[in-house]
């Protein structure tokens, strides 16, 4: 348990203080996937404040602090009702607000289940692993919905089907973690939707991708299987042999170098760049070490 430990100490250290690259106004006005990054430190921020464990409460303070400033401009509080697609990652945020106790939950839950019956946001169109995000997000923030189970989601999903890992790219093997995450609430209840021969069988799934991402030294893949491992209650040595990898990996400021964190000689990157290709690996570290020292195991939501 001591490296994922370490891990989260430097990781929180270095995203405090890289706090201004969350601000989903730093270039401007709300455009774009410029809400994503505050999102994803919304899922570590909440994460951190379920853990059964004590975290570092000055970072997470600050993330908390971050967030509420973002949520409470009127710009970004009005965006889902103006554009629906964003709606998950202000959901995020609103449930990270609400667990930490600084935002009230009746004060959006009606006007989101207004939007949602009213928008296209539930239509099947939606990739079948983008329709799970949003009942989880949808109940995160204890927003009522027409959604199917996560049973009848699951089933939709790439997951779902038996998957040769030789052949699986990168970007499958995200489909698979997130699916994860979202039936089992990124490790904090057993997996909901899926049987007990789903949960065997995307072990031994999960067990060989962290193996060949140990070997192809990706260390954002790494974390998010070693946390897909831990939703599925899966117990493997490569967990161990990646937390190893990730710890010797983590540079001396804190940040773990993501895929694209390759500077060359010829052109180093610049601090953005930095920042921009570490954040992510960094946080899903973080979430990790989060699940890995957190003890509760909730039941399921219901079916």
């Amino acid at each position: 348990m001591r490296r994922p430990a370490g891990v989260l100490q430097g990781a929180l250290a270095w995203l405090e203080r890289h706090l201004d690259y969350f601000d989903p106004f730093k270039d401007g006005e709300l455009s774009g996937l410029c809400e994503i990054p505050l999102a994803e430190l919304g899922i570590l921020t909440l994460a951190a404040v379920r853990c059964s464990e004590p975290v570092d409460g000055t970072a997470v303070s600050a993330f908390v602090d971050a967030l509420e400033e973002a949520y409470r401009d009127p710009r970004y509080e009005e965006r889902p009702f103006r554009e629906p697609e964003t709606l998950v990652s202000h959901l995020i945020v609103a449930a990270a607000l609400v667990h930490a106790g600084r935002l009230d939950p009746s004060s959006y839950r009606k006007a989101v289940a207004r939007l949602v019956g009213a928008s296209t946001l539930t239509a099947p169109s939606l990739p079948p692993h983008r329709m799970m995000e949003l009942r989880h997000a949808l109940d995160l923030a204890g927003v009522e919905h027409p959604l199917p189970s996560y049973r009848a989601l699951f089933l939709d999903t790439l997951p779902a089907r038996r998957i040769n890992p030789i052949f699986a790219a990168a970007s499958e093997a995200y489909v698979v973690t997130h699916v994860l995450f979202y039936a089992a609430d990124l490790g904090y209840r057993r997996p909901a939707g899926l049987t007990e021969r789903d949960r065997i069988r995307l072990g031994r799934l999960v067990t060989q991708l962290l193996g060949m991402y140990i070997v192809a030294r990706n260390w954002d893949l790494t974390a998010e299987l070693i946390l897909s491992a831990r939703c599925l209650d899966t117990t493997t040595p490569f967990v161990d042999v990646g937390w190893e990898c990730i710890a010797a990996a983590q540079r001396s400021d804190g940040a773990v170098p993501g895929p694209r964190n390759r500077p060359s000689d010829d052109k180093p990157l610049t601090p953005d760049e930095d920042v921009a290709t570490c954040y992510h690996t960094t946080l899903v570290s973080s979430l990790a070490a989060l699940a890995a020292i957190n003890d509760r195991l909730l039941p399921p939501v219901p079916q």
